[in-house]
């Protein structure tokens, strides 16, 4: 399947922009404010239905609520509707877009949030992606130009490929320059900790290497404490939302993290060594 243009994905990341913002939108209006027709934009429409981004309706298109029901909502619904997240979680992970530069090579964790950020790759040049899932390498290579490697091993749920034998492989033979995790919280021994014990084996790994660590944490979950991946001093940016703060603000204080930015969908810290 041939690679969409830059100029396609980016019409089609703005087309679901939109249509989040105002919940629902005319096809007449999308074409006036894109510059394009109404048939290319009834295929944009039809393409971002298929993805989870929005629900066609007659003469436009309607944002979806977590149940799939239809309203003037602010709720993004994930791509093959794995998981339901917030438009404000969405944006947080966006904030790592940031640190991401040109000829990366990027290790991204699992899951679907995770998968919200691979489109909004496309602008990045000469990038090099290492994923353990088969959906998230999917679209990356349909969104992005970047070379996609996918860590070999065993199939478990959810398309999810996972081998620790491989992964100490693939460190081998790539310098990673960042690794983006979707963590699950933080616990009283000021380890970083995700609900699934396989990947945390792996994903220490990755921490101990990778030259930046960018944490993520969009909400708090329960989940066991003991599936550590890493103390927070290994951790270098962590992005927290505005909930998630209140609870472990005075950890990261604590471990030397500085807080160096702030919007209304959460704050970014920086680990004082980074500095």
């Amino acid at each position: 399947m041939a690679r969409a243009s830059s100029a396609l994905l980016k019409r089609r990341l703005d087309i679901a922009e939109i249509v989040r913002k105002q919940g629902e939108v005319k096809v007449d209006e999308l074409a006036e404010l894109l510059a394009v027709s109404g048939v290319t934009i009834r295929q944009d429409l039809t393409y971002l239905e298929q993805q989870g981004y929005l629900k066609r309706s007659f003469g436009g298109a309607i944002y979806l609520t977590p149940e799939g029901t239809m309203a003037n909502t602010k709720i993004f619904v994930s791509v093959h509707n794995q998981s339901h997240y917030s438009t404000d979680e969405l944006d947080l992970v966006k904030q790592s877009l940031n640190y991401i530069q040109d000829g990366d090579t990027l290790l991204l964790s699992h899951g679907p949030l995770i998968r919200k950020l691979i489109p909004f790759l496309y602008s990045k040049k000469s990038l090099t992606l290492i994923l353990n899932d088969l959906v998230n390498a999917q679209l990356a290579k349909e969104f992005t130009s970047a070379q996609v490697l996918i860590i070999g091993g065993l199939l478990s749920s959810n398309n999810i490929v996972q081998d620790s034998n491989v992964m100490s492989f693939i460190l081998s033979q790539y310098s990673i320059s960042r690794f983006i995790v979707l963590a699950d919280g933080i616990n009283y021994d000021n380890e970083l900790i995700i609900n699934d014990l396989e990947h945390a084996n792996c994903y220490r790994q990755i921490i101990k290497q990778a030259k930046q660590t960018i944490a993520i944490l969009p909400q708090i979950t329960i989940c066991d404490e003991s599936n550590s991946i890493g103390k927070l001093r290994d951790i270098d940016i962590t992005i927290l939302s505005r909930p998630v703060l209140t609870q472990y603000h005075q950890q990261l204080s604590d471990c030397s993290f500085k807080q160096i930015d702030s919007n209304k969908h959460g704050v970014i810290y920086q680990n004082a060594r980074e500095a």
